[in-house]
């Protein structure tokens, strides 16, 4: 259950630009985890180019995102948020609701032990790619 939920909450993180959430808000927010991370990417290109960080300070940038938006508290998942953003966000989209369940179930099988959360949160937005979810 746990790998479950950590999926959905890294895949509801890839999906922000496809759920069309203001892009404005995610620039904001990649901007203060890059701050806080001392991430060198630029966060517009990380955006709007669906580019997933390589350095250290980017992944832990991307981990931090999670945090930001309240899908991970002390390096876990918060299931509750979790559920209450894909019923936000797909209420109206079946289809969207179902690719997003295939998602996370190929994505629950990748092995993240040993990662630490920057690592694990690009493991799992890697895998989301792989399966047609963005940034």
């Amino acid at each position: 259950m746990k790998t479950f939920l950590a999926v959905a909450v890294l895949l509801t993180v890839l999906s922000l630009a496809q759920a069309g959430l203001d892009r404005a808000q995610s620039i904001a927010t990649l901007k203060k985890c890059q701050k806080e991370t001392g991430a060198k990417e630029n966060v517009e290109d990380v955006f709007d180019k669906q580019i997933i960080p390589t350095s250290k300070e980017g992944k832990c940038m991307m981990a931090c995102v999670l945090t930001e938006k309240g899908l991970m508290k002390d390096n876990k998942v918060d299931a509750t948020a979790v559920s209450n953003f894909f019923e936000k966000v797909y209420a109206d989209d079946p289809e969207q609701l179902e690719k997003a369940a295939g998602a996370v179930g190929k994505c629950s099988l990748i092995d993240v032990k040993g990662l630490d959360k920057c690592d694990v949160a690009v493991a799992y937005m890697k895998c989301g790619q792989e399966n047609d979810f963005r940034l």
